[in-house]
C-alpha cells in the first residue's frame, strides 16, 4: 500500500525476513487518533521499481493488515513518502501515477499550477515524513494532512468543527465543503473524531489532482487531473 500519511515505511514480518533483516529496537509514535505503536526496525531496506531504486533509511516491521479495514485485503507493507526524502514527486491519482521530478519537469509542472502553504512533518526521532497543508478557518490557520491511505473520508478534529461549518457534537458522518484556496475546495462525507492534528485530507480530495509534493523544501502544488479517477476512488464508507 502507498500512503502518503505512511510516516515510515513499514513491512511485514515474513517480508522483512525474505529481505535478510533480522528486526531489533523499537520506533515510538502515534496514529493521528493518539494509539501508540511500537514496532520494531529494519536497516536501509533498498527498494527496486520499475528500474528506480529507492531506500528507506528505517523501515519498521509489522503486519499492516492489523491496521486496515476489516475487510481489506492482506498487504505485505506499506510504502511511504520516507523512501522520497529530498525529492520532488508529483502522484495524479485518478491517473494512477507518481512521477519523480526533475528540475526542468518540475519547472514546466509548477507553472501556473496552484501553490498551498505547505509543510513538512517529521516525527518518530524525525524518521518520519509526512505533509500538511495550510487550511483556512474561521477563527485561523488549521494544518491538515494529505493522507491517501484515507479512502473515503474527510477528518476534522472536533475542536475544530464548528469553525469549519461542521457539527462537533455529530455522533457520525456528515456532508461538508469548505474552501482551501481560491478554486480549491474540500467536499464530501465529513467525520469529526478527537484527533491529534487539525485534520485529515483523504481521497475524496486528492483523486481530483495531480499534487505536487517538494519533500526537500516542504512545498506543494495543485494541477486539476486530466484522468477520470476509478469509481471506487474516494467513495464514502456505507452510511446509513
Amino acid at each position: 500500500m502507498f500512503d502518503t500519511a505512511g510516516g515510515i515505511s513499514v513491512l511485514a514480518p515474513e517480508i522483512a525476513r525474505a529481505a535478510g533483516c533480522e528486526p531489533w529496537g523499537a520506533l515510538v509514535g502515534h496514529r493521528m487518533t493518539g494509539d501508540r505503536l511500537t514496532l520494531p526496525r529494519c536497516e536501509r531496506v533498498a527498494i527496486e521499481w520499475d528500474g528506480v531504486r529507492l531506500e528507506a533509511p528505517v523501515a519498521g516491521v509489522l503486519d499492516a493488515t492489523s491496521l486496515m479495514a476489516v475487510d481489506a485485503a492482506p498487504i505485505d507493507g506499506l510504502l511511504a513518502l520516507d523512501v522520497f526524502d529530498g525529492q520532488t514527486i508529483t502522484i495524479d491519482f485518478a491517473a494512477l501515477s507518481l512521477i519523480i521530478e526533475t528540475p526542468e519537469s518540475l519547472a514546466e509542472r509548477v507553472s501556473g499550477a496552484i501553490e498551498l502553504p505547505a509543510r513538512l512533518a517529521r516525527e518518530v526521532g524525525g524518521r518520519a515524513l509526512a505533509v500538511y497543508i495550510d487550511v483556512p478557518s474561521a477563527r485561523g490557520s488549521l494544518a491538515m494532512e494529505l493522507d491517501s491511505g484515507n479512502g473515503g473520508t474527510i477528518l476534522v478534529s472536533k475542536p475544530y468543527a464548528a469553525a469549519l461549518g461542521l457539527d462537533p457534537a455529530a455522533p457520525g458522518p456528515q456532508r461538508g465543503a469548505f474552501p482551501i484556496a481560491e478554486g480549491v475546495e474540500a467536499r464530501g462525507v465529513m467525520f469529526t473524531p478527537e484527533l491529534v492534528i487539525d485534520g485529515n485530507l483523504g481521497m475524496p480530495f486528492l483523486r481530483d489532482w495531480a499534487v505536487t509534493l517538494d519533500l526537500a523544501r516542504g512545498r506543494v502544488w495543485l494541477n486539476p487531473s486530466a484522468a477520470t479517477p476509478p469509481p471506487s476512488m474516494g467513495a464514502p464508507p456505507p452510511l446509513e
